[in-house]
This record gives C-alpha cells, structure tokens and sequence, in this order.
C-alpha cells in the first residue's frame, strides 16, 4: 500500500514538474516573441524618418503607426496571459500599418531606390519572418501545456502550478486571412 501512495505522490510530481516546465516555456517563448517585436519597434522610427522626408501626403498614416507602436511596445515581465490575446490583436494592427506603408511608399520611386528604404524593407522583412517563427514556438509551447493541464491529472495541479489561466493560440485576424489587393494600398 505503501509503494502505492508513493508511486502515486510521485507520479503527481513529475506531472506537476511538466505544467510548470510547460509554463516557464510559454513565458520563455513570449519573451521570444517580446524580443522580435521590440526590434520591430526599434525600426519604426527609422522607417518613419526615411519615410516623412518623401510622403508628406501621408502624414496621417506614419502618425498612426507611431502612436500604436507606442501604445503596444513590449513591456518586461509583462506574462498575464488573460491579456495577450489583447496584445496580439494590437501588434497586428501596426504590422498591417506596417505593410499598408510599404505598399504605399512604392508610389514615390525616389523613396522606393533609396538606400535607406530599401535596407529598411529588408530588415523589416527579416524581422517579420523572426517573429512569425517566435509565434510558431510560442503556439507549441501553448499547445504542450494546454495538454498536459487539460490531461488528467493536470486541471487539478494547475492551480498549484501558477497556471490559473490557459494562454491564448496566437490567430491572425480575419483580414489577414484574406487575399491581397494590391489596389487597396496604393
């Protein structure tokens, strides 16, 4: 009966070590995604800048992007998962503001062979692709722990594992869904 219990009580460690590890994975790949946006947010300005010396016309599109990216830089140590999906909604926006910019700025060709522009295009490409990866790790890691708390006994250890709430799938939004047109942006 002995043996029992304690093959019992350590099957209920092992299981609460794995919803914690799983945890700590999902805050370790949020950080991922948190550093992946902040180089994003790092680049704006310097996008902006290039960007304002040519489109005049377009100065209320470079001031939305520069008030969302100040409203959704990351914050350290920002981890309440019941908040995320907010947050993804919002980075969202300013990469598809990203995007419309870029679409845009093709009609001033003085911008578009600009030096500058074109290394900005390139590592705004480079980081969109470093992010997309981010969001891929961080969606196994939500699926890993998602199962080992929705597994039994993982809801009972859940609470006990700090994990009171399940983070959110990262999803893109409906429009990003659906197709391109390139005449929308131009």
């Amino acid at each position: 009966m002995l043996v029992i219990l304690l093959g019992g009580a350590v099957g209920l460690y092992i299981w609460y070590a794995a919803i914690v590890t799983r945890r700590n994975k999902v805050d370790e790949t949020l950080g991922g995604i948190d550093a992946q946006l902040q180089q994003r947010h790092d680049l704006i300005p310097n996008v902006l800048a290039i960007a304002r010396r040519f489109m005049e016309h377009e100065k209320t599109l470079l001031e939305e992007i520069t008030a969302l990216r100040t409203k959704v830089a990351p914050q350290v140590g920002e981890r309440d998962f019941a908040k995320i999906g907010e947050k993804f909604q919002a980075e969202a926006k300013l990469g598809a503001d990203l995007t419309r910019l870029f679409a845009v700025a093709e009609n001033y060709p003085d911008l578009t062979s600009s030096g500058p522009m074109i290394e900005a295009q390139r590592s705004y490409n480079e980081v969109e692709a470093n992010i997309a990866a981010a969001r891929r790790f961080y969606n196994s890691a939500v699926g890993d722990l998602r199962n080992a708390v929705q597994i039994f006994p993982g809801g009972l250890l859940a609470g006990v594992a700090g994990v009171s709430t399940l983070p959110p799938f990262y999803e893109t939004t409906e429009a990003a869904r659906a197709p391109v047109n390139a005449v929308d942006h131009l």
